[in-house]
């Protein structure tokens, strides 16, 4: 039986600082004064005691593919589309697992140990993507949990030969079913396309997520449409849309009555601040590209935010640390307050975990101990600084940050 000691944690929900005992792998008692005679005590020394941090969308398969540079005109979400046609054409297995096992390496790094990985599924570059993250899934499975998404980048009537292949993706081990209505030509297509994918979700009793009107075009319906489909499908709580930015473009009247839809089917929205705010070139006065977050999360409607793309053909930055994103994401939803920076950080932890509906998650007795000791003694704080962390999974230490500075008293 293996046992680890926490002392002196500083809890999110609590005022006073804690001890967290941990035995197997389980947390089996919070509280005060708690001892363990053994080597495996980590004092916090008051700081940040956080579950671990979930990362919802991110593009496994084509990290660090524009790791010596990427070049563009346009710098626009189509032009960045168009630019991943040439690395996809060139993927290998090998190739995608390496890039895949060194992105989730990274995340785990910073302390996301769970992660959903987008997929590309297309005719371009065919399954070999899939075939090396389903590898780099099981080469990294001691220190992560990833789902892995069969993502329809190029949309599925647009691109013939993407329906046949997105079966096939689910029957090599694709856990959740995506698509993007968008990139169809006509929205009677768009439809078809959203159908299609709650189709197969239901064939596999798969989860759905889509990357969903990531378009200025305020006309785009996707997503409406596919929150009443949602509902209709007995599919509540069990799809995600990333971006969403049409909803920002739209009315305030007929916005509001989407975000009101939202809530009603139980909705997740995944929001990545970092590739919405480079990709789109807008004349002055720039929009920031987000979707609305203030509304979206004033309803209840629940909100994430992730890395979605790290040094790729669509944003040439990128960590994979929560602590960034989540920062950028305050700036742009202009959360500004001590209180309004723990609904940040609830979107790289709580929120992102209902959306890949993770039941045993969070501190508390009886759970696997998956958490980060962040060095820092708020959320606020972690935010600004973004400080050295030890990452924990199932009660053992399997990374540290470090930073200079940081692991202080």
């Amino acid at each position: 039986m293996e046992n680890l000691l926490i002392k002196n944690a500083k809890l999110r929900n609590r005022e006073e600082v804690v001890d967290i005992l941990v035995s197997d792998g389980k947390i089996v008692s919070i509280g005060e004064g708690l001892k363990l005679d053994t080597d495996k005590v980590f004092d916090a020394y008051g700081n940040l005691v956080t579950p671990t941090f979930v990362d919802t969308h991110l593009h496994i398969d084509k990290a660090y593919t524009a790791f010596y540079g990427r070049s563009s005109k346009e710098e626009t979400l189509e032009e960045s589309i168009k630019i991943m046609h040439d690395s996809k054409r060139n993927y290998t297995v090998e190739d995608v697992q390496k890039r895949a096992e060194r992105a989730i390496k990274e995340s785990v790094k910073f302390g996301v140990t769970k992660i959903r990985g987008h997929v590309d599924i297309d005719t371009i570059g065919g399954l070999t993507a899939l075939e090396g993250c389903l590898k780099a899934k099981e080469a990294t499975k001691d220190i992560a949990d990833v789902q892995l998404v069969a993502f329809a980048q190029e949309g599925i009537f647009r691109d013939p030969g993407t329906e046949e292949l997105m079966y096939t993706a689910m029957d090599m081990g694709a856990d959740v079913v995506g698509g993007m209505p968008a990139a169809e030509w006509m929205m009677d297509e768009s439809r078809k396309h959203v159908d299609l994918v709650f189709e197969i979700a239901k064939k596999y009793d798969a989860d759905i997520d889509m990357h969903i009107d990531q378009t200025k075009d305020p006309l785009a319906q996707s997503l409406e449409y596919t929150a009443l489909k949602s509902i209709k499908e007995d599919y509540k709580g069990r799809v995600t849309g990333g971006h969403c930015t049409s909803l920002a473009y739209q009315d305030d009247a007929h916005a509001k009555k989407v975000v009101e839809l939202l809530k009603l089917a139980d909705f997740n929205v995944c929001v990545n601040p970092q590739v919405l705010a480079i990709m789109g070139v807008d004349s002055e006065p720039r929009t920031r590209g987000l979707t609305r977050v203030r509304e979206l999360v004033e309803a209840g409607v629940n909100v994430a935010t992730a890395q979605d793309t790290i040094c790729d053909g669509f944003h040439l930055y990128g960590t994979g640390d929560p602590l960034d994103y989540g920062l950028l994401m305050a700036y742009q939803a202009q959360y500004n307050s001590t209180s309004s920076a723990k609904i940040i950080y609830d979107m790289i932890t709580f929120n992102s975990a209902k959306i890949m509906r993770l039941s045993d998650y969070g501190i508390k007795v009886g759970n696997t101990a998956d958490f980060n000791i962040i060095f820092a003694k708020n959320e606020s704080e972690a935010l600004r600084t973004r400080p050295g962390r030890l990452v924990f999974r199932k009660g053992k230490l399997i990374a540290k940050y470090e930073k200079e500075g940081i692991f202080v008293n």
